[in-house]
């Protein structure tokens, strides 16, 4: 096959996503919205397969998954409203109001209601988003409320993220992990149309594993030495905490590769920003809360284990304390940033009461960095869960078949077992050659 093949997949994925979002029926669900991104991933899928073969270039890897965000970018979000919030945080904030004091719909701020207040969703909880993401709704309001400013500032984001796993990638002249990132259908529709936060967040964090990777492991004897790349890289996985606390797992792996001073760095951060908001006092956290102890969409295993259990909180316990062993285990055997978070933050997904499809994105640039199938297929099977939108917007009530989470899940869960199988093979069979060779990147990992 040739490069030009790859090119073709490309802009046929280009067309069927442009079709999700300019076609007047295309957006209905479960048909043929799911349809359209379905086959959209699937010419995304067989592209990766033949780059892996026969190489694009890079030049037409970057315009292609520049048309596609560009085919979306115009658009009014549709599958998800949570811009409307980010736009309501900024907003209040330029008129003197700590977002996280008051919910949108306490009357304390019925005199600063904007036309597009009714689009907030939860109205009745206070911000659930920490303290870096809400500066930069501040910032971004600065110019006047507009959807398309909050989107172009994520989606430069995006790109510098792609630019990043670029520079990762460059020296081995090997352009599959920038496609499966670049030309993501998720990624596409969650960040150019829906306009999600992901990438503020994301940005600093392959930065920091970026920086992780030229400082290279540190020796088993002692901890990194390199003290100004450590705290560059504590500093940056705290930036990216500040908008969405997830990449705290990493925290204990950072902490045995590059000593206490990254890991005070990255604590320290979000720290510092949360102070702005002091004010709000014991509402601080209080949007976040009732996340926690509320919200329920989309689960996985989470549901199995609440029925094991019998117990909403022995089962959350229960996810959490996985999470936290994968983060310890990943801590003890000195995993680079990067294989850290892919198995830290993986595992929150599949164990989390809540998974919304744009927070597989997590994964995403990890799962490209070490062409990881299942986490890629999670990409595209998680849009499945937008299976009951139509009858939401129609009904008022959110109607998903039982056997959905089943079909998201269960192809991601044989994927992991069977390639962790096939690499736990591959190792064995390499020290019984004698030339077993563990690569600190392990690019062709296939589990943890």
């Amino acid at each position: 096959m040739r490069p030009s093949g790859v090119l073709v997949l490309g802009a046929l994925e280009v067309a069927l996503l442009a079709a999700l979002g300019w076609w007047p029926g295309g957006r209905h669900t479960p048909a043929p919205a799911l349809l359209l991104f379905g086959a959209a991933f699937v010419a995304y899928l067989v592209a990766a397969s033949w780059q892996s073969r026969t190489p694009l270039p890079r030049r037409y890897v970057w315009w292609l998954g520049l048309a596609g965000r560009a085919a979306l970018l115009p658009l009014l979000p549709y599958f998800s409203d949570d811009i409307y919030r980010y736009m309501w945080d900024g907003w209040v904030q330029l008129q003197g109001v700590n977002p996280f004091r008051y919910a949108p719909a306490d009357e304390a701020l019925a005199s600063i209601r904007t036309v597009w207040h009714p689009l907030i969703n939860h109205p009745t909880v206070p911000t659930i988003y920490p303290a870096g993401a809400q500066l930069a709704f501040r910032m971004l309001a600065l110019p006047g409320l507009a959807i398309v400013v909050f989107k172009l500032a994520w989606v430069a984001c995006d790109l510098g993220v792609a630019w990043t796993i670029d520079r990762m990638t460059r020296e081995r002249k090997d352009a599959l992990p920038l496609l499966l990132y670049l030309w993501s259908p998720l990624l596409i529709v969650e960040v150019a149309w829906s306009g999600h936060l992901e990438p503020l967040a994301l940005l600093p964090l392959v930065l920091a594993c970026l920086i992780d990777r030229r400082a290279g492991a540190p020796r088993r004897d002692r901890q990194d030495p390199s003290r100004g790349a450590s705290l560059l890289s504590g500093t940056l996985l705290g930036l990216a905490a500040s908008v969405k606390l997830a990449p705290l797992a990493a925290l204990p792996a950072l902490w045995r590769r590059r000593g206490w001073a990254a890991a005070l760095a990255a604590l320290l951060v979000p720290s510092l920003l949360y102070a702005v908001y002091a004010g709000a006092g014991p509402m601080l956290f209080s949007g976040l809360r009732e996340f926690a102890d509320r919200w329920e969409f989309n689960a996985g295993a989470y549901r199995i284990l609440v029925v094991a259990l019998g117990s909403v909180q022995l089962a959350k316990l229960a996810a959490a304390a996985v999470v936290v062993v994968v983060a310890l285990e990943a801590a003890r055997r000195r995993w680079s940033l990067d294989r850290t978070l892919l198995w830290t933050v993986g595992a929150a997904l599949l164990l989390s009461p809540t998974v919304h499809p744009w927070y597989v994105l997590w994964v995403l640039p990890f799962a490209a960095l070490f062409r990881q199938r299942a986490w890629i297929a999670f990409t595209g099977l998680v849009f499945l869960a937008y299976w009951g939108l139509g009858a939401y917007r129609s009904g008022g009530v959110w109607r998903q078949p039982d056997w959905l989470p089943w079909l998201i899940y269960l192809p991601v869960y044989a994927l992991l077992i069977h390639d962790g199988i096939r690499a736990k093979r591959l190792s064995r069979s390499r020290h019984v050659s004698g030339g077993e060779e563990e690569g600190e990147r392990g690019e062709s990992a296939s589990g943890p």
